[in-house]
């Protein structure tokens, strides 16, 4: 048999995977599939520190024990637990937080083996679940990142000290103005770009801090990672480079050694011109409304941003297995500089996050999300914005109904030439008894694995190498809920001492042998590859004869309704439920995606509803994503200023719908602009769900057809009204019924 069951310690990090004790720390399922195959798809094995995510007990070890706080734990390590740096370091950034963020339990931490082992130990009642950040890939090593011998690299890794006490803050800080913070964080932030410029003689930035989470290459693995610009460093910068009122950004990014911005055209780059972007001439792209910015009348926000470890390496990933680590490094750290330069005068902050993938629980317990709801709920005035993701057609959410006493099958079609591993996700409901639930997983060749409950773990190894791992572990750090981790190794390899995976279909057989019917979920992880990257991943998907593509053939069928043919049986591969992992939080404001000409929902735009549906029902609202039928994505800037370029997808309408949320805070704290009409009882979330609704824009020539024959077939609408693409209110499930308006320009856009 060339399955094999595994126990006792993992090979790298020790610890009993099929063995944990009720009471110990819930551990990642992808720590176990890096274990059983040596790291052989993350670079080899670690020899060092590694990065890892914590979410913290509520107390301390012991009765009548104190609170624990990610500043506490600390703290600790400085005095008490001063052993335990051996082994186990936090930045300054989670021991100095802003007094808002005091109470917060989520933290990383850059940690030896030895973490693993005393994490039953001199740990166990500290930490109640952790996540590790995964090394870089194989065959990604990053350029180096240093200049010419003749520069100088300014910036140095953000440490960070003591803040003042409550109360105490500058004299100043009464006399000035109610801060308003636009944070981005993304990849290839061209931070030299005239959008993020005052216009002068000698260009000035808007930026406050930039901080490039990158190192440079070889760099070892610090608790301190990445450079810091602020303004005066970045002006620095352009002064040196500017030649008649003409900044060579080229020669910006040459000197700080920054290679984020090197292509013509990154994703971070438009993302944060739709944020916070003012254009110093008249064309104006598709953010929403602008004409106030562009006049003065409305002040922009300031700019804090953070460029994501690290491109080449853990961007081109997009499976998210580094995502979780660098996300709260980077929101910390945002929040610590806003406070910073608010120096004790009022201060909002919006952060966009225009990242997703598509696998995990789904109800808003995954680590990052709860990090997030706990830090909106903590501070005095959050928003985080994220897109509700672009997966609704990609075929990877499944619903798979099994009747107590029966067997159900779903087949995983994985595609060849994929140079990335796979992943599947299985989910039960969170009342199910995982003991009675069996899974037996059948390759495309080769034998079929044994039907095996909760408390196992199992490879297949019928060569040289594991070719599949299967993790079924009764508690895990990625979910409040049993699931059932499937990776499979890359079906294509560039080392010639290592066996490709199997491409075509593989069969998971579920058996329910409890006395209840379930109803289990499924993902398939994003593992296809990232845009303007060379080709590495090929999108994995479920695969069933009875899912219906096309309307009649003529178009793309973007919904679940009406689904199967009378008398065929419904599919049981789902559109709904496919919102991104991080788009499932309670306090998140979550964003879909619309075409402006005909106010049709985007195909692609995810959908509702959350595993949680009395937390979530589907995105708040939905905001442009493309122009027209013939005009895909909207403008935005490209790297280098005076060029523009279109970006599509629910990355471009979160921006927009973040960079109202900072306008009306503006707005808000004008004097005599406007009446406040945020409340502390209007969360932002509730906010955008009201003006989405109120602002509802469905062009009035759509009107004819509304309740007519659909323009795509010419025939009757094939399913209720209102779950249709073309209605004058979209599903709940598919915007939050609402849209957000954007201004109808010609010219793809411009304006003249």
């Amino acid at each position: 048999m060339s399955w094999q069951s595994l126990v006792g310690g993992g090979a790298w990090s020790g610890l009993d995977w099929t063995g944990r004790a009720v009471d110990s720390a819930r551990a990642d399922p992808y720590l176990a599939w890096a274990d059983t195959t040596a790291f052989a798809c993350l670079g080899g094995q670690p020899t060092g520190w590694v990065r890892v995510i914590l979410e913290l007990e509520a107390h301390w070890p012991g009765d009548g024990a104190p609170p624990l706080t990610a500043q506490a734990f600390a703290e600790s390590l400085e005095n008490a637990n001063a052993a335990w740096k051996r082994w186990i370091q936090v930045s300054t950034v989670y021991r100095f937080p802003p007094h808002d963020l005091e109470a917060s339990r989520f933290l990383t931490a850059i940690v030896t083996k030895q973490f693993f082992a005393e994490i039953d130990g001199a740990m166990k009642g500290v930490v109640k679940r952790f996540e590790l950040g995964m090394p870089i890939a194989p065959g990604d090593a990053a350029q180096s990142l240093a200049p010419g011998p003749e520069a100088s690299v300014p910036g140095t890794a953000p440490v960070f000290g003591p803040i003042a006490q409550p109360g105490a803050a500058s004299p100043d800080a009464p006399d000035q103005p109610h801060a308003v913070f636009m944070g981005v964080m993304d990849d290839g932030l061209a931070f030299a770009h005239e959008r993020f410029r005052s216009v002068a003689d000698i260009p000035l930035t808007r930026i406050e801090y930039f901080w490039n989470q990158d190192d440079a290459a070889a760099a070892p693995l610090g608790v301190h990672y990445g450079r810091e610009l602020a303004r005066d460093e970045i002006n620095d910068l352009l002064e040196q480079c500017v030649s008649n009122g003409l900044v060579d950004e080229d020669a910006v990014y040459r000197l700080n050694g920054y290679v984020g911005a090197r292509k013509r055209w990154a994703h971070g780059t438009e993302v944060m011109d739709l944020a916070c972007g003012v254009r110093p001439n008249k064309i104006e792209a598709a953010a929403l409304i602008l004409e106030e910015e562009r006049t003065g009348t409305v002040q922009p926000p300031r700019i804090l941003c953070v460029q994501f470890k690290t491109a080449g390496r853990t961007i081109r990933d997009t499976s998210g297995l580094w995502f979780a680590v660098h996300a709260l490094d980077a929101i910390r750290y945002l929040l610590r500089r806003a406070d910073d330069l608010a120096n004790g005068a009022g201060y909002s902050v919006v952060l966009n996050l225009s990242y997703g993938y598509m696998a995990g629980p789904h109800d808003g317990s995954s680590i990052i999300e709860s990090a997030m709801d706990e830090l909106i709920g903590l501070h005095r005035d959050l928003s985080i914005v994220v897109p509700a993701g672009n997966s609704n057609l990609l075929r990877c959410h499944a619903i798979l109904p099994i009747e107590s006493g029966t067997s159900s099958a779903l087949t995983w079609r994985v595609l060849p030439d994929c140079a990335t591993p796979g992943f599947l996700e299985i989910w039960l409901p969170k009342d199910a008894d995982a003991s009675s639930v069996t899974v037996q997983i059948t390759p495309p060749w080769g034998d079929k694995s044994p039907a095996f409950p909760v408390k196992n773990l199992y490879t297949w190894q019928p060569g040289r190498n594991v070719l599949c791992t299967a993790v079924y572990l009764d508690r895990v750090a990625t979910g409040d809920r049993n699931m059932i981790l499937i990776a499979l190794a890359p079906t294509t390899m560039n080392q010639s001492q290592r066996d490709p995976a199997p491409a075509g279909n593989w069969t998971v057989t579920l058996t329910n042998g409890s006395g209840d019917d379930l109803e289990i979920h499924a993902w398939v992880q994003r593992n296809e590859t990232a845009y303007g990257y060379p080709l590495r991943g090929r999108q994995s998907r479920f695969e069933d004869l009875a899912y219906k593509r096309f309307v009649f053939g003529a178009h793309v069928r973007d919904f679940d309704e009406g689904n199967p043919d009378e008398g065929n049986p419904s599919t049981w591969i789902k559109r709904r439920g496919t919102l991104s992992s991080i788009a499932t939080g309670e306090r998140t404001v979550v964003v879909g995606a619309y075409r402006r000409t005909d106010g049709r929902a985007a195909t692609y735009s995810s959908t509702g509803p959350s595993l949680q549906e009395t937390k979530r029902s589907g995105p708040d609202a939905a905001a442009v994503s493309e122009d027209s039928v013939a005009c895909a994505g909207v403008l935005g800037a490209s790297t280098r200023s005076g060029c523009l370029v279109a970006l599509s997808g629910t990355s471009a309408a979160a921006p927009q719908v973040a960079r109202s949320l900072a306008r009306q805070r503006i707005i808000e704290h004008a004097n005599g602009l406007q009446p406040n009409v945020f409340t502390p009882q209007l969360s932002p979330r509730a906010w955008i769900e009201d003006e989405a609704d109120s602002l509802d824009p469905v062009p009035a020539a759509l009107a004819p057809h509304l309740l007519a024959p659909c323009p795509g077939t010419l025939n009757p609408p094939p399913v209720p009204l209102g779950q249709h693409a073309y209605v004058p209110r979209l599903p709940e499930i598919r915007a939050g019924s609402g849209r957000l308006p954007s201004p109808r320009w010609k010219k793809r856009g411009i304006k003249l």
